[in-house]
């Protein structure tokens, strides 16, 4: 199948999605596992996202991507997803503003550079360096590229002479071992795991590339339709996942156990407690879905053409009663 007819049958796919009947009296959300998505981890497992649906069902589904969220999304095969940012502003410019709209933040940081002292040394120091990221697109993938272009280098497919390789977080502990990779972007707990795990050191907290130190590591995307046809049962969702939002901040010991138990569930086995806690304190939760960053992240991404051009204004929608 050629590029371009690849291309074609996404975007009918995509338009296909969108036009698909709405169903209020059920809300399929999609989320990773990831310490960034800790709300919807706390909020699933515990069964407070389910008590304040009723009487609308949850069902949920598992990701490890955003990209593929976000492609589950438009298609209709979810109606919420917790995703990057960088995915999110993806769907909204490739469907014109159609497709979806971010009515919550989530969390903000949770993603560092890491790498193997005696091959980096510096976050400044990646020329003719072998990098990974999680997917080519995501959020973190924006990120290495952003930070790369701030120092004037470039992977090697715009002409420049770092390679980037687009691997799954556990295959990067892996090849950073072996020496396959020198570093890479990731979220966390990955990013933890593989300084705690590998010997890999912290190079860079994405939030220390950010005024201060706050982007939006996880949003809240609803499908645009589904917003349309079933407000109620997303403004029900909302509530809840603010509530989770504020749980978590206020009782963060409480927070971290149950998040840890949740990723013990969906991986099936538990993240040493060294791991957790150091990961934990590199993330901040909040429904803050920062317009600005978005903006912001949108045109770097059009400026690396992983983005479409496009504005990104009316990303953001406040759901009320």
């Amino acid at each position: 199948m050629s590029e371009v007819l690849r291309r074609v049958l996404l975007v009918a796919l995509v338009f296909a999605g969108c036009r698909a009947p709405p169903d209020p009296s059920v809300l399929r959300v999609g989320y990773f596992p990831s310490l960034t998505h800790a709300p919807a981890l706390t909020g699933v497992t515990s069964g407070r996202f389910a008590r304040a649906l009723a009487p609308s069902r949850l069902e949920t589904r598992v990701f490890t991507a955003g990209p593929e969220a976000v492609t589950a999304l438009l298609s209709g095969a979810v109606d919420v997803v917790y995703v990057g940012a960088t995915p999110a502003l993806s769907g909204y410019l490739r469907t014109r503003g159609r497709g979806l709209r971010v009515v919550s933040g989530a969390a903000s940081g949770g993603a560092s550079l890491v790498g193997m002292a005696e091959r980096l040394g510096d976050a400044d120091r990646l020329r003719g360096r072998r990098l990974a990221s999680p997917q080519l697109g995501n959020s973190q993938d924006l990120a290495l590229r952003r930070h790369l272009q701030a120092r004037g280098l470039a992977s090697t497919e715009y002409g420049g002479d770092v390679s980037i390789t687009p691997m799954a977080p556990s295959s990067v502990l892996l090849q950073l071992r072996r020496g396959g990779v020198d570093g890479a972007w990731l979220p966390e707990p990955w990013a933890t795991r593989a300084v705690l795990e590998v010997g890999a050191v912290r190079l860079l907290d994405e939030r220390d590339a950010w005024p201060g130190r706050a982007f939006p590591g996880t949003v809240v995307a609803v499908r645009a339709p589904y917003l349309a046809a079933a407000r109620g049962t997303v403004l029900r969702f909302l509530r809840a996942h603010t509530e989770e939002v504020a749980r978590l901040r206020r009782e963060p010991e409480a927070g971290r156990r149950e998040v840890g138990e949740a990723l013990a569930q969906l991986q099936h086995r538990p993240l040493p407690d060294a791991v957790l806690r150091e990961a934990w304190a590199r993330v901040d939760f909040t429904t803050d879905p920062m317009p600005s960053a978005l903006a912001v992240l949108a045109r770097t991404g059009q400026g690396l053409a992983l983005l479409p051009e496009g504005s990104v204004e009316g990303i953001v929608e406040v759901v009320g009663p």
